[in-house]
């Protein structure tokens, strides 16, 4: 029946449109002190969930009189805030600022380790990573102070707690949590469209049961975002 094939329409694009909003971003950090991101005066953070991805990317240069080196580390809360690495073993070194291939480090927000020697993400938790590099290419093994302290060279990363899901298990659930979340009115519009004989009052009764259902799921909708 058409109003079967356009009930079932509209939940499969609500439910598409849903899932394509929780894909996995992926995220670019030029890591250089002289990034903007770095200079404000509150603490440099960046909100991500469960599935992303970060591009660190090191300092890279054709010709420059001012070249920065540093290092990244991933460190307590605790060291973060003293500037201190020396118990910690670095993430990558940017120690090639002209190289034909630009360095880069790629973390992926993850429970579980997709690579040896990568770190585990949970949600709902923060993360601190920091350079105590001076800049300088005989610098980039200091483990205290340097351009964490002098550029605010540090960042927080905090993981959402959230998860993105693809498989089609996870998004009929999205479609059965949005039928329930239907109101009663919306059904009882349902129900006497159906138990209607008459075309014009069935058309009227389908306008109306339409309009409900569009406001309860984009009602739905925004509230998931």
């Amino acid at each position: 029946m058409l109003y079967l094939k356009f009930t079932f329409l509209l939940l499969n694009l609500i439910s598409f449109s849903l899932c394509q909003n929780r894909r996995r971003q992926n995220y670019q950090i030029e890591w250089n002190s002289s990034n903007s991101f770095f200079q404000s005066n509150k603490s440099s953070a960046l909100n991500v969930r469960l599935g992303d991805t970060i591009d660190f990317l090191c300092p890279h240069y054709n010709q420059s009189l001012s070249v920065e080196y540093n290092t990244l580390y991933l460190v307590s809360k605790i060291d973060y805030h003293l500037c201190l690495t020396e118990n910690y073993q670095p993430l990558i070194q940017c120690d090639q600022p002209y190289s034909s291939k630009r360095l880069i480090y790629t973390l992926s927000i993850s429970k579980y380790l997709p690579y040896p020697n990568m770190p585990e993400f949970l949600d709902d938790h923060s993360y601190y990573f920091i350079s105590t590099s001076n800049g300088q290419k005989t610098g980039i093994n200091q483990k205290f102070d340097g351009l964490c302290r002098t550029k605010k060279f540090r960042l927080i990363i905090d993981v959402q707690k959230y998860y993105r899901r693809y498989s089609i298990n996870h998004n009929n659930q999205y479609r059965m949590k949005i039928q329930k979340q239907l109101s009663n009115e919306t059904h009882e519009q349902y129900r006497q469209w159906i138990s209607s004989s008459s075309s014009s009052h069935s058309r009227r009764l389908f306008s109306s049961f339409v309009f409900s259902l569009l406001y309860s799921l984009l009602y739905l909708y925004s509230s998931l975002l």
